[in-house]
């Protein structure tokens, strides 16, 4: 990347300060910013920092402009620095990365019955099958299979290895990292006569707008229906994701979440990471689940959640402190039982009483083993008995 301060400035409509003719080259943290970097300051714990930064310029708060006003370089001061340098790193990101060709690669196999929509790029090694719709602009990198009457939107993007399996669809905007699989078979199962009988998986999977979903995650199809994803919904890496699912709008999932078959999250749902859902539970709306939660039941909108089984964030953290005092505690205890002894020993003696006759009764005593019976001898294991051919016999 290459720009002028001033026309990031314009772009991003920032209040510049220092000279508009400085040349940006990169971006960096504000610590290790050079004389060519651009970076940002949305923590006021880093002012001292930015003040002694290298940086040829700083994005910084409106609220940080006495502070800045003596910076040797440039400052532009924008409402909120963190989206305003994420809006430039997507310009940085246009230029890194590779321009791929509109049209379709001599290596890719498409069918003729299928539609690749106006600028879209499919590339080598991709099998796109009949019925199969592209959309404009949408970019399909190598190795990837779309699958019979697959719907792909415009401007979306496919990493290398992504796998959209029939009849499913994907919205406009949505980037799938590599790996990802849409619409594999539910997981679903009769037992009958000591066999386990497959139930065909006939849904789909329905991908909304501005979906990314994370390298190697899984999103099962239906049985019947739908298992759909929201608009704006974040996926991260190996997350699996059953069959008739509901993920509402805006909801975020982290890495090695497993959501079981017919789960309702409604939406900004938050689970973070390892968090698990069991099968036909509903959470609702905002609720937040910490990392390794465990839900076994419906959730109310809003909650914040922790540990498994899952519980109210403040109730599970007592509950954590409590168990690391279980040794003191138990010490105290047995202080207490002492001193309890010795004020007042009939008490004592008759709640030890009571106690013992609340325990289960004990099992009676085994009866004392039998001494082992002596081995006969060889001579001792032959019988006397006559023999058939003796002169007592005839």
């Amino acid at each position: 990347m290459r720009f002028f301060v001033e026309i990031i400035a314009e772009r991003l409509h920032g209040e510049l300060q220092g000279d508009p003719k400085r040349i940006i080259e990169g971006v960096a943290p504000i610590e290790k910013a050079g004389e060519k970097d651009i970076s940002f300051l949305a923590d006021p714990k880093f002012l001292e920092a930015a003040k002694n930064s290298r940086a040829a310029c700083i994005l910084a708060p409106d609220t940080a402009k006495k502070e800045l006003e003596s910076f040797k370089n440039c400052v532009i001061y924008v409402k909120n620095p963190r989206y305003a340098f994420m809006l430039l790193l997507r310009e940085a990101e246009k230029a890194m990365r590779p321009i791929h060709p509109v049209g379709i690669d001599d290596k890719a196999a498409v069918s003729p019955a299928a539609i690749i929509g106006h600028r879209a790029h499919v590339g080598p090694c991709c099998t796109v099958e009949a019925g199969a719709e592209i959309g404009p602009g949408a970019i399909i990198e190598a190795g990837c299979y779309i699958g019979h009457n697959v719907k792909i939107g415009a401007r979306t993007r496919l990493y290398p290895g992504v796998k959209i399996m029939n009849s499913c669809s994907v919205g406009e905007d949505c980037i799938l990292f590599p790996g990802v699989v849409i619409g594999s078979d539910g997981f679903g199962y009769v037992f009958n006569n000591g066999v386990h009988e497959k139930i065909p998986q006939i849904g789909r999977v329905i991908i909304g707008n501005k979906v990314e979903i994370g390298a190697n995650t899984c999103i099962d199809r239906a049985a019947m229906e739908t298992t759909r994803i929201g608009d704006g919904t974040k996926i991260d890496n190996m997350v699996h994701i059953a069959h008739n699912v509901q993920v509402g709008k805006g909801c975020i999932i982290l890495a090695h979440s497993t959501i079981a078959g017919s789960v309702v999250l409604e939406d900004y749902v938050t689970l973070s990471g390892q968090s698990c859902v069991a099968d036909h539970v509903r959470i609702g709306a905002g609720a937040t689940l910490m990392g390794k939660s465990g839900v076994m039941s419906d959730v109310k909108p809003g909650a914040l959640l922790c540990g498994f089984f899952a519980r109210p964030r403040a109730e599970a953290f007592k509950i954590e402190v409590l168990k690391g005092k279980l040794p003191e505690m138990y010490k105290e205890l047995k202080k207490m039982k002492k001193i309890i002894e010795k004020l007042c020993p009939e008490e004592a003696s008759a709640l030890e009483k009571k106690t013992d006759s609340n325990q289960k009764p004990a099992l009676p005593a085994r009866p004392p083993e039998k001494p082992p019976v002596p081995l006969k001898t060889e001579t001792e294991n032959i019988e006397t008995k006559p023999s058939v051919y003796s002169p007592e016999n005839k």
